[in-house]
């Protein structure tokens, strides 16, 4: 995966230096330009943005302003930005993912950030890019090269399990296999907790990052980029991630949870083993703990996985640049770049508890540095260790404007081979006609 990385890297520098041959940065003055950003962001989250965007104001050698202002959830923004493009009124910067870049690139509206990444004026120095988690930077870039998100923040898929539980069955650690996850699961529930509890085994969410976590960790993907194409039939991993799905159900050894964050419930209830979240999480997990007066020891680690196939996906918050002046646009760019620098991406972390794309921030974090969050740092660290190990691979979901409708026909193929007991390979199909139907939507 590191080697497919630095392939990938090497073609976005080719494409960034021909682009870069025709609009050299280098005679673009960004001094004075005011720069509107949108953003999703409010409580502690929106304490620290509004920290940091003074900070660039009051340091900046240009004279650049950035205004931010708070715009709603993903899909407000959304409707915001899509009203926008149609109306030409539109922020400089605005909160997305990298599928909804690539919606909004449809309409010719995105900004390629890549040159401006690779500049030799305005980019980030071999340093800077020595200091820089790469793995992000590729899992949020197109199929077709382009950066159309600028990554400053992170958080991750995980499994979180119950240390004692596992210790009383027999393992000192989380499972690093599909067999040992599988018994653990099974063994699991057939427990029951001191005050009578059924303990339930695993908690299975039809839920799409779910199952692109496990599917990455058997060694496989969902989408060819080359051929714009999701590859579900005849894709091993993922019959295999399904058959163990509903293997898992029809056993016993797994549930559906009865509502939204459920499992979350049950797990501080300790009434399961383990279960899928993201590391954004950590602060709800924690505060079921705290409520339930839970008395085991926790953990967090990536999922079982096949030999050489250890993978985290992430799921990646980021910031859309869209069209407007040569000078607005650089103007944007200094600002993206100011959140990378490891003290802003260290203040980033520490107040909101999402990870950043800079390695060498992690040495600034600390446990008191948490504050309000202190309680969730180790897990954060834990989590952040194995962000940044160049023996695990980084998963990201498709880049692409057709994503957002597949992931409900993925929530659809889990419910059909757990709950309505249709078989793999009909779960399959029927996935793979409505990814092709979204695919042709979207031309």
């Amino acid at each position: 995966m590191r080697k497919l990385v630095l392939l990938v890297l090497a073609a976005l520098l080719a494409l960034s230096g021909a682009v870069m041959a025709q609009d050299d940065l280098a005679n673009v003055d960004p001094s004075g330009q005011t720069v509107i950003y949108w953003h999703q962001f409010r409580d502690a989250q929106g304490a620290t943005i509004d920290a940091l965007i003074a900070q660039f104001n009051e340091t900046n050698e240009y004279g650049i302003t950035v205004e931010g202002t708070f715009q709603g959830s993903y899909n407000e923004m959304r409707d915001l930005v899509n009203a926008g493009i149609v109306s030409g009124e539109l922020p400089n910067l605005a909160a997305g993912y990298a599928n909804d870049a690539a919606s909004y690139a449809r309409d010719g509206a995105v900004v390629d950030l890549l040159p401006y990444f690779n500049s030799p004026e305005w980019g980030l120095s071999a340093d800077e890019m020595a200091d820089f988690n790469m793995g992000i930077l590729a899992a949020n870039t197109a199929a077709d090269g382009q950066l159309l998100a600028w990554p400053h923040q992170s958080s991750a898929q995980v499994l979180v399990y119950n240390e004692t539980m596992l210790s009383e069955l027999g393992f000192d650690a989380a499972p690093t296999t599909f067999e040992d996850f599988r018994t653990i699961a099974c063994a699991a529930a057939e427990m029951t907790t001191a005050d009578g509890g059924d303990v339930q085994g695993f908690p299975i969410v039809a839920d799409a990052s779910a199952f692109e976590s496990f599917v990455a960790n058997m060694g496989g993907s969902i989408y060819d980029a080359e051929a714009n194409a999701f590859t579900f039939a005849g894709n091993q991993a993922v019959t295999d991630v399904l058959s163990f799905y509903k293997d898992l159900y029809e056993s016993g050894c797994a549930y559906i949870p009865a509502e939204r964050f459920a499992e979350q419930t049950d797990f501080a209830l300790g009434l399961n083993p383990f279960f899928l979240s993201s590391t954004a999480g950590f602060t709800f997990i924690n505060a079921a703990l705290v409520d339930n007066n839970a008395a085991f020891t926790w953990n967090v680690s990536t999922l079982p996985y096949t030999e050489g196939s250890q993978a985290l996906q992430v799921f990646i918050p980021s910031i859309i640049m869209f069209q407007s002046t040569p000078e607005a646009q650089l103007a944007s760019w200094l600002f993206l770049k100011s959140l990378i620098s490891p003290e802003a991406a260290a203040t980033w972390s520490a107040g909101t508890g999402y990870f950043n794309p800079v390695p060498s921030s992690a040495a600034m974090l600390t446990e008191e540095g948490f504050g309000a969050n202190a309680a969730i740092f180790p897990y954060f660290s834990t989590a952040n260790d194995i962000l940044n190990n160049p023996d695990v691979n980084i998963y990201g979901s498709p880049a692409i404007s057709a994503y957002g409708t597949v992931r409900g026909a993925l929530s659809e193929a889990v419910a059909n081979v757990t709950t309505n007991g249709m078989s793999v390979e009909d779960a399959v199909a029927t996935l793979q006609a409505a990814a092709d139907q979204a695919i042709a939507d979207a031309q």
